[in-house]
């Protein structure tokens, strides 16, 4: 992998807007046969987040090069020196979602947020192309 490594991602995305639109039918279907208005109200709430991503379109962007890590997001931002990371831990959840921490030199862990989080195999590539060692765990409960 060459770097620098870019990732972008925006909430607005094909995907999305599918699943809201799947989300939406289900949600018609479901007052056509007759059920109750409040129970509707309550499975809408769920789609809600997909709707406010597409209507705001937040963009997220990563970027690895070999001196400085930077992300931001449209509510965090941070940028350090790839010299700081000890280590990057890539942690594989019950949900298949996998979830970066930094652990620096002074011991500190910290972890990228989900919304900037580039594909993880890709990320892990880029990781190893700076010279950073990358410890997998897959599955822990704690």
């Amino acid at each position: 992998m060459t770097l620098p490594y870019r990732h972008q991602t925006q909430g607005r995305s094909l995907r999305t807007a599918l699943a809201v639109a799947a989300a939406l039918a289900l949600l018609v279907g479901l007052y056509l046969v007759g059920t109750i208005l409040w129970l509707l109200a309550v499975l809408l709430l769920f789609v809600v987040p997909a709707i406010v991503d597409l209507l705001r379109n937040p963009t997220s962007r990563f970027e690895l090069t070999n001196t400085t890590l930077t992300w931001e997001t449209s509510r965090l931002s941070a940028s350090l020196p790839v010299s700081r990371i000890a280590k990057a831990r890539f942690d594989t959840r019950w949900d298949f979602s996998v979830r970066v921490t930094l652990i620096l030199d002074d011991g500190k862990k910290l972890r990228i947020p989900q919304e900037a989080m580039p594909p993880h195999k890709a990320l892990e590539d880029a990781f190893k192309a700076c010279g950073v060692p990358v410890e997998r765990h897959h599955f822990r409960v704690i």
